[in-house]
């Protein structure tokens, strides 16, 4: 982040003031100075470029034209001002043109409030903002259930091989199943954030081919179960292209009731086989 004049904190944080272990003396912080207003005091530093780094305010290294133009830098100051709003557990992980609110909320409704938090400094960002990127759900419950964004923010700290990438298409999926409308292509609603997880991997692996394919139960004509899940993949590749995946990443294919992974006829075996898997492959 760029500061100018003078940075002004909250005197009970004014131990954390800025510094550097390795920046001449002109630029570090000078002592608090005189002027004060509720609470808050004014201390002036040098003109420059900061990065908060382990509770301390650091001079950055950082080019400011390479800052411009980096996700990730752009990810610290935004969770640098949710600290500062005292979200503390909330974090932003970002890489290309994805990023994932992260973070292990105490309950649902601080996941919900945190979520929207995180949402909205992304889109308030000057430059995250107008990236257009694809936001991803990455905040589990405490005792409940794991985020749909974490194997993918995982993924955003590695090297984006075929293996990591079916990895984390696979703990995306897991236990978790994309919903349609009955007998028809519409994805419902309360399967659309799983979709964006799915999606935000297959943004970070795009050097590969990813095949999206649906799966039906065995009951109904084999032709009818083959025409609606070629629909279904067809609707989720252009629902993936509207959020900004590349057309020649992403290949839709309607297998019908031709791959069942459970033979039997109960509703346990029909839930398993209407399924949908992103696999990856070499292009």
């Amino acid at each position: 982040m760029a500061i100018r004049s003078c940075l002004l904190v909250s005197a009970a944080f004014l131990t954390l003031g800025a510094c550097s272990d390795t920046a001449p003396a002109s630029t570090r912080a000078a002592a608090p100075a005189a002027s004060t207003a509720g609470g808050d005091e004014c201390v002036p530093i040098a003109d420059g470029m900061y990065e908060m780094r382990d509770g301390r305010l650091l001079v950055s290294t950082t080019p400011p034209e390479l800052a411009a133009n980096n996700p990730a830098l752009w990810a610290q100051e935004i969770q640098t001002g949710l600290q500062a709003a005292g979200i503390d557990w909330l974090g932003i992980t970002m890489r290309d043109q994805v990023a994932v609110v992260t973070g292990s909320a105490p309950d649902a409704g601080a996941k919900a409030q945190g979520l929207a938090a995180g949402l909205a400094a992304i889109e308030g960002h000057p430059r995250a903002g107008a990236a257009g990127m694809l936001v991803v759900d990455g905040i589990s419950v405490e005792g409940g259930e794991e985020g749909l964004g974490v194997p993918l923010a995982a993924l955003a700290g590695q090297l984006t091989t075929a293996e990591s990438c079916q990895a984390a298409f696979n703990a995306t999926s897991r236990d978790r199943v994309i919903q349609f409308g009955t007998g028809n292509a519409n994805i419902s609603p309360v399967s659309l954030p799983l979709v964006d997880a799915l999606g935000g991997v297959a943004m970070l692996c795009r050097a590969f081919e990813i095949e999206i394919g649906t799966h039906t139960d065995t009951r109904g004509a084999d032709d009818y179960n083959l025409r609606v899940s070629q629909e279904r993949a067809d609707a989720l590749r252009a629902y993936l292209i509207g959020k900004g995946l590349p057309e020649e990443t992403l290949k839709a294919v309607g297998y019908g009731e031709s791959r069942p992974i459970d033979t039997g006829s109960t509703a346990e075996a029909h839930a398993r086989n209407r399924r949908t898997e992103f696999t990856v492959k070499p292009r």
